[in-house]
């Protein structure tokens, strides 16, 4: 074992040295989310305090635990071996609605229900004396100074049991009987998957395989009387167990039992699918806004250094939405057809492609608004090769769906009803345009088609990213909606665009148009008219990106843009 890996000077420069190494190996795991993923973590989050602490989730736990560095000091072994050994407290903190805490301590359970409960969480310093009550055990961190050899070692009560020496009384008579346990928390066992997460952690950031042992040792119970003191109870013995994962020379002898493996370790169905990377899928019917609200999303990832390529499909020629991406982020255009259908058999190379030009840990594929995702989920599942299949998103227009809402909520059949009731998440787009009380009963209709799906409220392609990104980890090991499966009906099958009519015409101008002759054109296109897009010469702007859906006409400046067709998608179309 090589300490300059995770700690890259002297051992000793510092009185937070283990803390230094801790962070850096959180931080070494974190530099690839999907390798963080893969190896437990689902979020970890630094303390703003004097003491480091961090705040941090892993998979198959519903808590949040709490890490504080208490400090640490020079321990000097038998053969004049040296040591240096911090000192971690560990806090677990469970969902105020969970059951787990009927079993906790009395004051975790007061303060659990308070509202101010999920907040103090979040400022988590490890020195709040109302936390105390949620800290069950500790974790030792030794380093030799001969920068070979690194130890972690969890130890936390089997049962953490209080006697209530005296009972407490309640108006009916006793809420805990004199001698009875005021609480009994299975301690050890809750923090044993936060500890295989650290453990493997040090495994792939030190690169080797962690030597694991197991220790148990008694110590006195506590009793609690009726005046909030605390004394040592000597007929009654708190069984506290160990587990240590070493690398390099073990830092002492001792009696420990070997283990072959770390306990409780994050075991993913298939370690491979988290080296790939994940693709999402994003759809949403013609004029939705797909393209603005991606352009937002991409700009909240980057910003937090998350690059992501997109793929981009149009229903005709014209190679529009990825002209208004470029400088963005790469792009890879898939055009003249639709991907849940036409196009399948191009999705492979342009995946090729784009994951060659730009090793990014996640891809959109935003779709046609004519494309079915039913389809697209099934496509995919022959491209687990490439990529992991990620979310649905669909985008709705709230405006559209509102005008085509009757006195009963129903909206059409067909496209727009299978991208609603195949999404993850549903974005409620243009919300801005429809009154609140047609809104909340849009809401309600959308819960309704898809329980499982979350919908969140967009206006001009702006949502709480945030929020999206904590649904998108809270559910990674879950089946989502879009990933089950519907058995269909004999001689059912998913709908086409081509099977509702749709088709694509572009429209060239060899002269710069006026607003009147642009909506004489769209209205003349007939009632079936869904979309049109393009970028065209208008009379006293230039190059101006044109934008119709749901009967809204928006008119764009693009001096920089090199006018290409507009295009006109829609059923029965006079042109």
């Amino acid at each position: 074992m090589k300490l300059e890996k995770i700690l890259p000077r002297s051992l000793g420069d510092s009185d937070s040295d283990c803390a230094s190494i801790f962070t850096s190996l959180v931080m070494a795991a974190h530099f690839e989310r999907s390798r963080a993923r893969a190896l437990g973590w689902r979020g970890v989050r630094p303390c703003a305090s004097s003491h480091p602490a961090w705040t941090c989730r892993v998979a198959g736990s519903d808590h949040v635990f709490g890490i504080r560095f208490d400090g640490e000091h020079i321990k000097d072994f038998p053969g004049g071996t040296r040591w240096l050994r911090g000192h971690f407290s560990l806090y677990v903190f469970p969902d105020a609605q969970s059951p787990l805490l009927d079993i906790f301590p009395l004051d975790a359970l007061r303060f659990a229900l308070l509202p101010e409960y999920g907040n103090a969480i979040r400022e988590f310093s490890g020195g709040e004396p109302e936390l105390q009550p949620f800290l069950l055990g500790d974790m030792r961190m030794d380093v030799s100074f001969a920068g070979n050899a690194l130890a972690l070692t969890l130890e936390a009560p089997a049962r953490h049991r209080v006697i209530c020496a005296d009972g407490l009384r309640a108006q009916d008579g006793w809420l805990i009987e004199p001698g009875a346990p005021e609480c009994d928390v299975p301690a050890f066992s809750l923090f044993l998957r936060l500890f295989a997460v650290i453990a493997a952690t040090a495994e792939q950031e030190l690169g080797e395989k962690a030597s694991v042992f197991r220790g148990m040792r008694t110590v006195p119970r506590l009793l609690f009387h009726a005046d909030g003191t605390l004394d040592e109870c000597e007929e009654e013995k708190e069984t506290l167990l160990s587990l240590s994962a070493a690398f390099g020379p073990a830092p002492e002898e001792n009696s420990l039992r070997p283990l072959r493996d770390i306990p409780a370790r994050h075991r993913p169905d298939d370690m491979e699918r988290h080296l790939r990377p994940v693709l999402h899928v994003l759809t949403g019917f013609l004029g939705a806004g797909k393209t603005t609200f991606l352009r937002r999303w991409l700009d909240f990832l980057h910003g937090r250094e998350r690059f992501t390529g997109v793929i981009q499909n149009e229903f005709g020629k014209v190679e529009l939405d990825a002209t208004l991406m470029k400088g963005d982020t790469i792009v890879e255009a898939l055009d003249e057809g639709c991907v849940c259908c036409s196009l399948a058999d191009s999705l492979r190379p342009g995946l090729e492609r784009i994951i060659a030009a730009m090793p990014a840990e996640q891809f959109v594929l935003e779709t046609t608004g004519l494309a079915n995702p039913a389809n697209i989920m099934e496509e995919l599942g022959n491209l687990r090769d490439l990529v992991t299949p990620g979310l649905v998103i669909t985008v709705a227009d709230a405006l559209d769906l509102c005008g085509r809402q009757d006195g009963q909520g129903k909206e059409d059949t067909g496209i727009r009803l299978a991208q609603l009731q195949k999404a993850d998440v549903i974005i409620l787009n243009k919300c801005d345009a429809v009154d609140a009380d047609a809104l909340e009963k849009l809401t309600n209709h959308l819960q309704s088609l898809n329980a499982k799906a979350l919908i969140l409220h967009s206006r001009f392609g702006n949502i709480p990213f945030g929020e999206l990104d904590a649904w998108i980890d809270a559910h990674a090991d879950t089946r989502l909606p879009s990933h089950s499966p519907r058995l269909m009906r004999m001689g059912e099958h998913a709908a086409t665009h081509a099977e509702e009519g749709y088709v694509a015409k572009a429209v060239s101008f060899d002269h710069a148009l006026s607003v009147p002759e642009l909506e004489r054109l769209l209205q003349s296109a007939g009632p079936g008219l869904c979309r049109a897009k393009g970028i065209i010469n208008m009379e006293g702007e230039g190059p101006c990106v044109v934008q119709y859906a749901a009967g809204r006409l928006d008119i764009t400046p693009a001096p920089d843009e090199t006018p290409i067709d507009l295009v006109l998608i829609g059923t029965g179309l006079n042109v």
